[in-house]
């Protein structure tokens, strides 16, 4: 739901008598304020994450200037939601999203919940309800004459509208559009959005107006699993905290949509959970806008406080729905503190309230322990058993130690159980993913459970109590700067074939860089039909998707557990010791030598006998078809085909060496007017185009034009890339970027500000 107020019209009603002005906020202020206007206090606000308006009408001055003072307190408050205990993520203090003033008539629109009425096995049934809670600052006598007119467009078509008067003295009415037509349902894959657009009219004039985007669906989550327009969905997604390096929360629209792109078009998820808070209304409406469903939930961690601390939080919920209830992503109320104990008198209180505010979306409750009362129409779990053994996940009944089967969901996982920086080793990197993927491919295969949302999407800041000594969460499957790590292509390979070919190798083909020597197996993360793979220009055959070791997930990696193929020549080996030398020597550098049994290395004897080889003939025979030493084509080919033909290939190689510096920026183009910003992505590359992580290269990067780089000037290439984003001033112009390295220069890269 994206939502506009239409401007204040001209008429002889909107005469400055009858003229409101409110500052709104849309949100936040970290942790709490106090607001001023010309020396006298107006009111404030108590939370970080949800919109508040404060009237100033009657205190302008019309002789000069206004003053209107914000007085912020960013302290951890005892009284104010998350706070009260340590958490595990930061809250970053000040004015951190857009303050607007407005100036309306003292009969406006103060809120408008637009409703769809959808059943996908009656789809002639749709309807809409409005219901427009209207704010009055006059003498009711004066309303007379006042009506509301609500038009629902598909596009510029318009599908229904309806007009009615204004009832009586009540503040709230319900505008109902029935026997609708042609109207598209909202998808996945087809996200289609209606505008519903309220007006309040006073003899035909416009005083107000508001525009809210709704989509036609129904989303319910049951014993058997989740469901969408009536279609069982496996629900697979990340977690997001809606911070970033340098500024905290501060960032623009731009940058907030960007994260949803991700999520959807690069991760391939379908749900993301907005943890532990409500999030920027930007990024709701980009997940609207691409199919991304949404579970939002109220801000805490963990701790409840005192009855105030509790009211606080009750009034985070009543904002935070009645903000974001017309967004058709947002398919679950988050009513209960995450992880926290049992409360039942303040939970059914929280679930209370949402079923009110909100009847046409179920609730939910995150916990992390097994047979906590339930509240909530979902039993939400962080399920963290995973530890890289054989078992992944609880089974639901397990969990929710209930009499009968309810709505399951698991809403955490992996995250500390695993900690994995982008530059750790291939090995810690591989087992990350493979981490992830055993999640996956489990859940797909659990009957009842709706489906799992991982911990978490991106690396976080956080305090001295969690995460790394540098006070950093390496949790995510993608770093703090949205740089992907192994397991990130875990999601990106479950994605259809239709929106792009996924080929992902979880190596970099180096000798030395897996504990002694060994290669093997290589985890390529693909949803191709199958690999072909070239080593020194040779193929040595193609290779299957993992059916049998991953069967729920819609594409299991390619395992590649040997690297002789077919070069084996037929006139000196026959089928038998062919087969026998493609597993002895996948056994050398899987687990080297010392792992052979008293069998195999009875077989490799006896080999040696048959074809009156020599140790040194084995030693070449392992060099040549094994380890490679003294190759002079160090290169592997990977190629993905599609119904038998290649469309997708990537290169990699262990005489691989620091080649290039790239540069590359998320957006051509930024907006100008309010400040802007989009991403900029340095790679120090190799050879074959893939990132080179080795060389400790720094750095320096200038900006010229109207705009700022956020953060320092100067960069360390950690793991062979890094990115940083350029702020715009709000000026139009050519923005000119440059980033040099000690023996590199990636040249100048230009964004556009129109």
């Amino acid at each position: 739901m994206a939502s506009t107020r239409s401007p204040t019209s001209s008429s002889a009603a909107t005469r400055a008598t009858s003229r409101r002005t409110a500052m709104q906020q849309g949100p936040g202020v970290m942790a709490a304020c106090d607001v001023w206007m010309n020396g006298a206090r107006v009111g404030g606000h108590v939370g970080g994450y949800t919109p508040f308006s404060i009237e100033l009408t009657g205190l302008l001055g019309t002789g000069g200037a206004n003053r209107l003072v914000v007085r912020v307190d960013s302290t951890e408050r005892a009284d104010v939601p998350p706070f009260g205990h340590v958490i595990d993520y930061l809250c970053y203090g000040g004015i951190y999203r857009e303050v607007l003033l407005r100036v309306q008539e003292d009969t406006f629109i103060a809120d408008v919940f637009a409703r769809p009425r959808w059943e996908p096995d009656a789809p002639w049934s749709l309807a809409l309800d409005v219901e427009v809670d209207v704010g009055r600052g006059l003498p009711l006598s004066t309303a007379n004459g006042l009506s509301l007119r609500c038009v629902l467009r598909d596009g510029s078509r318009v599908v229904g509208s309806t007009e009615a008067p204004l009832p009586g003295p009540s503040k709230t009415c319900t505008l109902l559009l029935e026997g609708l037509e042609g109207l598209r349902s909202w998808e996945l894959d087809s996200p289609a959005l209606h505008d519903v657009t309220v007006e309040l009219l006073r003899d035909g004039a416009v005083l107000d107006g508001v525009t809210k985007r709704v989509g036609f669906r129904r989303a319910e989550f049951t014993p058997d699993g989740f469901f969408l327009n009536g279609r069982r969905t496996q629900l697979v997604g990340l977690n997001r905290h809606q911070s970033f390096p340098y500024v905290g929360y501060a960032m623009p629209a731009r940058a907030q949509r960007r994260d949803a792109l991700i999520l959807k078009e690069e991760l391939g998820v379908n749900i993301v959970r907005t943890s532990h808070y409500p999030q920027a209304t930007q990024f709701l409406d980009a997940c609207d806008e691409l199919g991304l469903l949404v579970f939002e939930e109220l801000p805490g961690w963990q701790h409840i406080g005192n009855d105030e601390w509790k009211a606080n939080a009750r009034l985070a919920v009543d904002e935070m729905i009645r903000r974001d209830r017309s967004h058709a992503s947002v398919v679950l109320w988050g009513v209960r503190i995450n992880e926290s104990k049992d409360d039942h008198d303040f939970y059914l209180d929280t679930g209370t309230l949402a079923r009110r505010l909100d009847p046409t979306r179920q609730t939910a409750g995150v916990r992390d322990f097994a047979g906590s009362e339930l509240l909530e129409d979902v039993y939400t779990f962080n399920d963290f058993s995973h530890a890289g053994g054989s078992h992944v996940l609880k089974r639901p009944r397990d969990v929710t130690r209930t009499r009968r089967a309810v709505p399951y969901l698991v809403t955490e996982y992996n995250g500390h159980m695993f900690p994995t920086k982008r530059f750790d080793n291939e090995e810690r990197l591989m087992e990350h993913a493979l981490r992830h993927l055993r999640v996956l491919d489990t859940a797909a295969g659990m009957p009842g459970l709706a489906g799992v949302i991982g911990w978490c999407a991106f690396d976080y800041n956080t305090h001295k109590d969690f995460g790394s000594g540098d006070r950093i969460c390496y949790h995510g499957v993608s770093d703090m700067f949205r740089i992907p790590k192994y397991a990130a292509a875990v999601y990106a390979s479950q994605r259809p074939f239709e929106t792009g070919p996924v080929l992902e190798a979880a190596s970099i083909f180096a000798k030395g860089e897996r504990q002694a020597a060994r290669l093997l197996p290589i985890y390529v993360f693909t949803n191709c039909d199958d690999i072909v793979l070239f080593r020194g220009g040779e193929r040595l055959g193609v290779y299957q998707p993992a059916f049998k070791e991953y069967p729920h997930v819609s594409h299991p990696p390619v395992i590649v557990r040997e690297l002789v193929g077919d070069r084996l020549p037929a006139a000196q080996f026959g089928p038998r010791d062919r087969a026998i030398i493609r597993r002895l020597l996948a056994q050398v550098l899987t687990k080297g030598f010392e792992a052979f049994t008293w069998l195999e290395k009875l077989q490799f004897g006896l080999l040696l006998v048959r074809h009156r080889m020599s140790m040194a003939d084995a030693e070449a025979l392992v060099g040549r078809y094994g380890i490679g030493w003294g190759s002079k084509d160090e290169s592997f080919e990977l190629v993905g085909r599609r119904n038998g033909k290649e469309v997708v290939r990537r290169r990699y190689g262990a005489d691989a060496h620091a080649d290039r510096l790239s540069i590359a920026a998320d957006d051509p183009e930024l907006s100008a007017g309010d400040w802007d910003a989009t991403r900029v992505v340095v790679k120090l590359e190799d050879q074959y185009g893939n990132i080179f992580p080795f060389a400790p290269e720094v750095i320096d990067l200038s900006v010229s034009g109207p705009a700022t780089a956020m953060g320092p000037s100067r960069l360390a290439l950690i793991g062979g890339c890094a990115a940083f984003w350029v702020r715009s001033k709000g000026e139009p112009g050519a923005i000119e970027v440059r980033v040099r390295g000690s023996r590199l220069d990636a040249g100048a890269l230009t964004i556009m500000v129109h």
